[in-house]
């Protein structure tokens, strides 16, 4: 099967617009739709570094829970998505920036392989969002 691209990740929000805010304010993203679905619940449609996340309320037979403790890049106790993977310019400048700001730092900044740089943090609804710098091409 041709697959043309990547459409969108979508997230379950205990407050939809606090966690589209959380987007808006810490990595640019800019609201572009508003939609319901069948449950006529409000989804807040974000561009985010050229994709769409789509960020809408948990749907009436299913609820929010706490999200266990966090390890290499995922929860411990996850469902198949480990995280949401985020290119910045600078890994160690915006998890400076996200823990000024008050953002979960779960793992600081580490440097792997080939000059890969990379961090966890925690957005909210329980969504692990990874940093990652890639290095220059000499």
């Amino acid at each position: 099967m041709e697959v043309l691209s990547l459409d969108h990740i979508h997230v379950y929000a205990e407050n939809a617009e606090r966690s589209a805010e959380f987007y808006v304010r810490h990595f640019q993203a800019a609201e572009v739709h508003r939609s319901e679905n069948i449950h006529g619940q409000d989804l807040i449609f974000l561009a985010l570094g050229g994709q769409i996340l789509v960020v809408g309320p948990f749907p009436p037979e299913l609820s929010p829970a706490p999200p266990p403790a966090a390890g290499d890049g995922a929860y411990s106790h996850g469902f198949g998505i480990a995280h949401i993977g985020l290119r910045v310019p600078n890994v160690v400048a915006a998890a400076t920036e996200l823990e000024a700001a008050g953002v979960a730092i779960l793992s600081q900044p580490v440097t792997g392989e080939a000059g890969l740089v990379y961090a966890y943090i925690a957005a909210p609804d329980g969504v692990v969002v990874e940093l990652t710098q890639y290095a220059s091409p000499s």
